[in-house]
């Protein structure tokens, strides 16, 4: 008997057949979301009770779903970040969890760039007034130069400083596990948060997210922040506290900001109507070498699981 294997991403095997190809030659069943979107808890209590393995999006995986998955066996998440998994419950199940840690890194790395240089040269908004029939020059700045804290110095942040090279901007990085080796070849400084803070014109994040890091980018990190500070989240939503972001631009003019990640998604709240704040909706992986790779790599995850059982 074949084993059944789902797929919740909305996208997956639409870019490319290749991931789904794979896994029916090596003798999956295989359904794809049926909804092509993001599933509520309910719809994924409803469909995952009949699945043996399934390849996970963003949609919530806590207990309550868990425990309807009758035959769950393993569970891919398709990306890096795994703060949607509850972790406890999947091993009092019995329910082996793994992601794709590496396939969506240059394509979040290269939308952090694209994003910073879209904040301080206005061009998000320059556009827009075009389109409403506005014809205004926004005085921007140039990258070169400037102080990037990152926060975070993970694969991402690591690739993004490269991209970052030949700007010759001077980089500062906060992260508990210091990739030392990495920060030196690459003139990266390790310094304390309060420091990256006070001293950074752009700060980007690059850290998973986790109960202790909600909200850690908020009144109080930004009041010790520059006032024409660019931030930058492309990593994962509730890192950041949107009020308190709302607040300091709407005080701060000249600051700007740059997400992709939203606490509750889709996003539809007021930042959307700063014109210093810049928007887009979880894109980082949406690059289509990026999605081949990370469902490729998750499609291979699945073979490796089931092929030892």
């Amino acid at each position: 008997m074949a084993y059944k294997i789902l797929t919740t991403t909305s996208s997956y095997g639409k870019v490319d057949p290749a991931p789904l190809a794979l896994l029916e030659a090596e003798g999956f069943e295989v359904t794809v979301n049926p909804y092509g979107r993001k599933l509520s808890v309910e719809e994924s209590q409803a469909i995952l009770k009949d699945y043996d393995g399934l390849v996970a999006g963003t949609e919530a995986l806590n207990a309550e779903v868990l425990g309807s998955a009758e035959n769950l066996k393993y569970l891919c998440r398709l990306g890096a970040g795994m703060d949607n998994v509850d972790f406890e419950a999947a091993k009092k199940l019995n329910i082996t969890v793994e992601n794709t840690p590496s396939a969506h890194v240059d394509g979040v790395a290269e939308l952090t760039l694209g994003g910073i240089l879209s904040c301080i040269r206005s061009i998000a908004n320059a556009h827009t007034n075009i389109t409403n029939g506005i014809w205004e020059k926004p005085m921007g700045t140039l990258l070169q130069g400037k102080t990037v804290g990152i926060i975070g110095l993970g694969r991402v942040g690591c690739r993004l400083v490269e991209l970052l090279s030949p700007f010759k901007v001077k980089v500062l990085a906060f992260d508990l596990y210091q990739n030392t080796e990495f920060a030196e070849k690459h003139n990266v400084s390790f310094v304390s948060m309060d420091e990256l803070i006070s001293s950074s014109d752009i700060i980007t994040i690059h850290t998973p997210y986790s109960p202790e890091a909600k909200h850690m980018v908020n009144a109080e990190f930004l009041g010790k922040a520059k006032t024409n500070l660019c931030l930058v989240n492309a990593s994962r939503g509730g890192l950041v506290d949107e009020a308190a972001l709302l607040d300091f631009l709407s005080v701060n003019p000249a600051a700007s900001a740059y997400l992709d990640t939203f606490e509750e998604e889709p996003y539809s709240g007021p930042l959307s109507k700063m014109k210093n704040c810049t928007l887009t909706p979880h894109i980082g992986s949406y690059a289509s070498e990026v999605r081949i790779n990370m469902e490729m790599e998750a499609a291979q995850n699945v073979i490796n699981y089931f092929k030892k059982k």
